[in-house]
């Protein structure tokens, strides 16, 4: 569950794909364990054509195919088979042909986002309980003791305040998995926005960055998107993959609740007219 949290990430890699190709494989892994996978927390495909960029989430509890493992959570391939197995599975389900991984953890994100002075955030009534206890587990995981929240409305958070906020789920509310996708990007939107405004600090964490990710590109190239990233003035496009409207929610006997679709040739014309 830890780890959703690819702002940083998907910040290293908003111009990544211009110079690469023209859609890369996000993957932001809730690993607890030190050298053990754990499950794909984010899936998103960064799309750039000409000068439009687009960042297409895919819903973790997607119900596929799996090769080898059979019917299953799409977040699920990627403890079970790496990067390998989730790009095969979304190409062999969605007939996609994704090729290019970027992977990040948790486990840093929250640091970084302090480094920036932490971000702005809108915190209702509803969620403000859910929050804290996601801090609670993530102090308990790093041993220490976290700042809880102890107001809501406008607030500027920590990095670990906006890890558990972007991280809570739970079924059956308004903060169901769709929704923690929305907050996901409120999160990354607001540390993109940090960076845009702030050029010069958010260079001087440049390699703190780089150390979030793990991928084929090289540091120089790399270092060349971020400056002409803190050049622009725009944010990317967001959505989510499927929409509410093309699944329906049901409980699987020992895979637990899943999105299933209603018709995998009408989802996969609507993925691939989503990232092209």
């Amino acid at each position: 569950m830890p780890q959703k949290f690819l702002f940083l990430t998907v910040f290293l890699i908003y111009y990544t794909v211009q110079s690469f190709a023209s859609q890369i494989l996000l993957i932001g892994s809730d690993s607890r364990e030190q050298g053990k996978r754990g499950n794909a927390d984010v899936i998103m495909v960064i799309t750039v054509k000409e000068n439009e960029i687009k960042l297409t989430s895919i819903l973790r509890d997607t119900y596929v195919y799996i090769k080898g493992y059979g019917n299953g959570k799409l977040n699920a391939t990627y403890r079970l088979g790496g990067k390998d197995l989730l790009l095969s599975t979304i190409n062999a389900n969605f007939k996609t042909n994704l090729s290019q991984t970027i992977i990040t953890d948790f486990r840093n994100t929250a640091d970084v986002i302090d480094k920036f002075g932490g971000v702005n955030l809108h915190i209702d009534k509803g969620i403000h309980q859910y929050v804290n206890r996601y801090i609670d587990e993530q102090a308990s995981l790093k041993g220490i003791s976290l700042l809880p929240l102890t107001r809501t409305g406008n607030i500027k958070m920590t990095g670990d305040q906006a890890l558990a906020y972007a991280r809570v789920r739970v079924a059956g509310t308004m903060y169901d998995d769709q929704s923690r996708v929305e907050r996901q990007k409120d999160v990354t939107k607001a540390v993109l926005n940090f960076a845009i405004q702030h050029k010069t600090q958010a260079a001087r964490y440049f390699y703190d960055l780089w150390s979030l990710i793990d991928t084929d590109i090289s540091i120089s190239v790399f270092w060349d998107i971020c400056k002409t990233f803190l050049n622009k003035h725009k944010i990317p496009k967001s959505q989510v993959f499927p929409n509410y409207q093309a699944y329906t929610n049901e409980r699987i006997p020992n895979v637990g609740l899943v999105l299933k679709l209603k018709d995998f040739r009408k989802a996969s014309v609507g993925l691939n007219n989503m990232i092209k």
